[in-house]
């Protein structure tokens, strides 16, 4: 699944719900004042009832910056992956063993590429600068090249990218070991009921749980904080653009080719996936390419990228080829530069 995608639409929900999503905004110190927590990111201040911590790799320091102590351990594991020219033309994905243990996949990606991945490495350095080494880059070539024809080098990789699991040290001797369950602790500053500015900070968690760990962190936050209600909602709520059957993305992709021939097959595949029947917010009533405005390459229109900025939190051109789409793999140095400078007029 497309992480980034994910978080964008969990996002998008919660601000179709009422909430306020701050982008580019770190929090920089909290502390409890006046049975409230004040919250500092940059000039801006803000005062909050409760406080979720979760910060994922940076649970540990976010627990600092509160000036709260715990016992709690975490292991941070680095996983990478790198993105190479198809090597194989067909839409399964396949599943392998290497010699020391360990598993690895190869994943149909973006049409003409497969994704390898992935590595699992003990990460030390800052988490602002997780990157696939030189070593795990040529690991997964190797370890792709003890099963396909087609042998691949580092040289032909398009693309890596990397993420650092938040484990629990449960002490297990390799990373791939760690447990990929998840905890919480509840700082009630010392009060059980009523508790005055209630801190919640997340352990551990992964994606395939991440809709059952927010569903516990509320329910931990329920008795405190009588605004939230009760009953449990999102098990069957789908998020933004995603009211159709799970079967029926076909259905949805030969739809919008119906309602918009000019796009093309590859771009509507992409457009579908990426928004789901969100995707006819920015199309709208366009009879041509030329109604959706500039085209910055591969079907990435004017329409789209206003979209993205006004409704996703796209900032710039990474953002957008990156984050949002993953056109970055298909865009050349003067697209990305003339994208760049589009947004920058749009800000």
């Amino acid at each position: 699944m497309d992480d980034a995608r994910l978080v964008i639409l969990n996002a998008r929900d919660a601000a179709d719900r009422g909430a306020r999503i701050l982008t580019h905004a770190p929090v920089e110190a909290l502390e409890r004042q006046d049975g409230a927590w004040l919250i500092r990111s940059g000039t801006r201040r803000f005062r909050a009832r409760a406080v979720v911590n979760a910060a994922g790799p940076a649970v540990l320091d976010l627990i600092g910056r509160a000036g709260q102590e715990t016992q709690r351990r975490m292991r941070l594991v680095r996983g990478s992956h790198i993105v190479v020219p198809r090597l194989f033309d067909h839409d399964f994905a396949y599943f392998f063993q290497i010699p020391d243990g360990r598993i690895f996949f190869a994943i149909p990606y973006q049409g003409d590429f497969t994704l390898i991945g992935t590595t699992d490495r003990d990460h030390h350095g800052p988490l602002g600068e997780v990157k696939a080494s030189a070593e795990e880059i040529a690991y997964l070539c190797d370890a792709a090249n003890a099963y396909f024809a087609r042998a691949i080098a580092p040289a032909d990789v398009v693309w890596s990218y990397s993420g650092v699991r938040p484990l629990i040290d449960d002490g297990s001797g390799k990373p791939e070991a760690a447990t990929r369950g998840y905890s919480f602790d509840l700082d009630t500053d010392g009060e059980s009921e009523g508790a005055a500015a209630p801190l919640l900070s997340v352990f551990g968690g992964k994606i395939t749980t991440y809709r059952h760990l927010a569903k516990d962190a509320v329910e931990k936050l329920r008795p405190l904080l009588p605004v939230l209600g009760s009953g449990d909602w999102t098990a069957d709520a789908p998020l933004p653009g995603g009211d159709f059957p799970m079967a029926g993305i076909d259905a949805l992709i030969a739809d919008l080719a119906r309602a918009y021939p000019f796009l093309g097959a590859a771009s509507v595949d992409r457009v579908a996936r990426a928004y789901g029947t969100l995707a006819r917010t920015w199309l709208g009533d366009a009879t041509d390419a030329a109604m959706l405005g500039e085209d910055f390459g591969h079907g990435l229109s004017a329409a789209e990228v206003d979209y993205l900025m006004t409704r996703e939190w796209a900032t710039c051109a990474q953002d957008v080829l990156w984050r949002r789409t993953k056109l970055g793999l298909r865009l050349g140095a003067a697209q990305v530069a003339r994208l760049e400078e589009y947004m920058g007029e749009k800000q």
